[in-house]
């Protein structure tokens, strides 16, 4: 797979001859910089598939802390390629999505090998990707649940933190669902995405108080994530939104943990913005209290609308600006007398146009769902 790949290099011989060994291996440079600040300035607008970055450079930030700043803007994977191999310089590169790490002089059989290895990486994170697509409610189950409903499910990097969950109680005709944002992105997100999926799938099946089932998601993460020794000990968690849909009462309990919903009230067309604050995730919780909950009657064409931070922070605009919340809302007010097709395609086309050239920041999620609208039959499977 031919990739677009940027050499930073202050040496101008070696820079060259990296630039000949990428290119007889058949890939593309995209471009070559001496200093850290070019490379940064370089990746503000553009983008590549790999940077083959020397550690000492020309100008007062090294290669190292270059990556540090490109991470920022972009996950791009780095391959250090150094006459300075200390592992002090190990250990700070560790943490840059580092794929290799290399001493000069160089030799084209090395770099070739690495290459390659990211290859069967990407392969990996597409046979991840439909691993995830099998194990999340996707937009056709979505809709089997509830009668135009909205879903957009756009990850940032092929793989997501963010995911959604369904489980059906079919004793009482009721749906228990949500959404989940774990920190970061990518593989790492991805990792904990599916382990918080599947306790609170577990979870929802056995018990259908709302907190409950968030302190033993929680419960399970604290216990899990802090097995390892201190070196080692994992600290990420997540914000999540739970709901449950009783039908026969025509109400709705939400409970969360940093995550806000807005509910649509159809009688009087106006929105309501709703935020769910709380001890994060991966902290200790004294009781099932400490989750906080609510609960709604809704009316028919009610809708809620559940989303993770990735909708809200993304950059874009006239003025490169986040979303925020208040645009949200306004965007759906304008969109509120269209059909729920209508609606899902206009909001898509919406945050693209937001985004515009811009970079992807985040794991995108948004899920809008009319309680009232809830299917009869609960025949069909969702995550068996």
């Amino acid at each position: 797979m031919k990739k677009k790949i940027v050499i930073v290099e202050d040496d101008f011989i070696i820079q060259e001859l990296h630039k000949h060994y990428v290119e007889n291996l058949g890939h593309e440079v995209a471009g070559t910089f001496a200093t850290g600040e070019e490379a940064i300035d370089f990746f503000k607008t553009h983008t590549a598939d790999l940077i083959l970055m020397d550690i000492r450079l020309e100008d007062s930030i090294d290669g190292i802390e270059t990556m540090k700043k490109i991470q920022a803007i972009q996950p791009t994977p780095v391959i250090y390629i150094s006459g300075n191999t200390e592992p002090s310089n190990f250990n700070r590169a560790i943490n840059t999505n580092m794929k290799g790490f290399l001493s000069k002089p160089l030799a084209p059989s090395e770099l070739e090998n690495i290459i390659d290895s990211i290859n069967d990486l990407t392969d990996s994170i597409l046979y991840a990707e439909r691993i995830q697509k099998a194990i999340f409610p996707q937009r056709e189950e979505i809709h089997n649940a509830f009668n135009n409903s909205i879903y957009i499910n756009r990850p940032r990097d092929i793989i997501s933190g963010d995911f959604s969950f369904l489980v059906p109680k079919k004793s009482k005709g009721e749906w228990i669902g949500g959404i989940g944002d774990c920190t970061g992105h990518g593989i790492p997100a991805a990792l904990l995405s599916v382990l918080c999926h599947e306790i609170l799938r577990s979870n929802s099946k056995k018990f259908s108080h709302l907190p409950k089932i968030i302190t033993r998601l929680n419960n399970s993460i604290i216990r899990n994530l802090s097995r390892l020794d201190k070196a080692n000990r994992v600290s990420d968690g997540l914000d999540m939104i739970m709901f449950k849909v009783i039908p026969t009462e025509s109400r709705i309990e939400i409970a969360g943990i940093r995550r806000p919903f807005i509910h649509y009230k159809a009688k009087t067309q106006t929105h309501e913005y709703h935020g769910l604050k709380g001890q994060p995730i991966g902290t200790p919780f004294t009781s099932d209290e400490d989750i906080p909950s609510m609960s709604i009657n809704y009316e028919e064409n009610d809708y809620f609308y559940f989303f993770t931070d990735g909708i809200t922070d993304q950059f874009g605009g006239p003025r490169a600006r986040k979303l925020m919340k208040g645009r949200l809302i306004g965007f759906l007010d304008s969109i509120a007398s269209m059909t729920p097709l209508t609606r899902e395609i206009e909001l898509e086309i919406h945050l693209r146009k937001w985004q515009g050239s811009l970079n992807q920041t985040d794991d995108m999620l948004f899920l809008g769902i009319c309680p009232a609208n809830i299917k009869n039959s609960l025949k069909h499977k969702i995550n068996p």
